[in-house]
């Protein structure tokens, strides 16, 4: 089989592509950001997200030195744009626990600390979110 490339010989390998493509659409509707394609509804699910963004990771791993520039900016992207949105899901999701929480006093005090941590955590919970720097 030919090998599929988008570009020239510097752009990005049609396979590679479709594969990062693959990952990237399954993540974003994992994370609630588009419509399931069979259902139609729009479906929060951060551990699958999570699996999803750390596949594309794995790839990024594996394929260390092996990526052009196009190839490694895009991977690069993908999964910074894929972390930042997880990140703002598992942010959202400890608002919407946080407010579903009973009103008695005892049980506001620990909402109240657990939220004032919410964005360290909810960005320590993102997958690999630190090992993005370059950009």
């Amino acid at each position: 089989m030919e090998k599929d490339t988008i570009g020239d010989a510097t752009g990005i390998d049609g396979y590679l592509f479709r594969l990062i493509a693959t990952f990237e659409a399954a993540a974003m509707q994992q994370l609630g950001k588009i419509v399931h394609p069979l259902t139609g509804d729009v479906e929060v699910d951060p551990a699958s997200a999570s699996d999803s963004i750390e596949m594309l990771a794995a790839i990024q791993r594996k394929t260390d030195g092996n990526l052009n520039a196009d190839e490694k900016r895009l991977l690069e992207h993908v999964l910074y744009q894929l972390r930042m949105n997880y990140v703002d899901v598992a942010k959202e999701q400890g608002e919407a626990k946080a407010e579903k929480a009973p009103a008695d006093g005892a049980e506001d005090s620990d909402v109240g600390e657990a939220d004032a941590g919410s964005d360290e955590s909810a960005a320590e919970a993102a997958p690999d979110a630190g090992e993005e720097q370059s950009g």
